[in-house]
């Protein structure tokens, strides 16, 4: 899976981008267990943080695959 990152996500994981091999689907919430591994400190940005995976929101049990494209999407304003 390739996983985009952005804003406060980016600083956080220290990367713009990566990609992970999986062995398996992941639902949402087992993605943020993974990441929090990956990424000490990413835990704390759940709570404000969407995921998106192939540009559509997820929820906590929608499952993420092998090819998929994932993006961390923090709270955007317009003004």
């Amino acid at each position: 899976m390739k996983i985009f990152y952005f804003a406060q996500a980016a600083d956080t994981a220290g990367c713009r981008e990566e990609s992970w091999e999986l062995q398996s689907p992941l639902t949402a919430s087992e993605f943020w267990g993974e990441l929090e591994k990956r990424h000490p400190g990413m835990g704390a940005l759940q709570s404000i943080c969407r995921i998106a995976c192939n540009c559509e929101y997820l929820g906590p049990e929608e499952r993420i695959q092998a090819d998929d494209e994932v993006a961390l999407i923090p709270p955007v304003s317009g003004g």
